[in-house]
C-alpha cells in the first residue's frame, strides 16, 4: 500500500483555498506524488489543522 494522507470529505477544498492552490495540487500532495515545498506545507497543515491521518508505507 502506498503512503498517503486521508482527510474528511470536503476538507481538501478548504485546504486548497487556505493554501491558495488548486484542488489538484492538494490531491497530488496528499498522495505523495509531489514533493515540493508547497506539497510539504500542504501535508503538514492537513495533519495539524484538518485532522489528516497518514496511512500506508513506502
Amino acid at each position: 500500500m502506498k503512503k498517503r494522507i486521508v482527510m474528511d470529505r470536503g476538507d481538501a477544498v478548504k485546504l486548497a483555498a487556505s493554501m491558495h492552490c488548486t484542488r489538484e495540487m492538494v490531491s497530488k500532495a496528499l498522495n505523495f506524488k509531489k514533493d515540493t515545498d508547497l506539497a510539504r506545507r500542504i501535508r503538514h497543515v492537513a495533519k495539524s489543522q484538518y485532522g489528516g491521518m497518514e496511512i500506508g508505507s513506502r
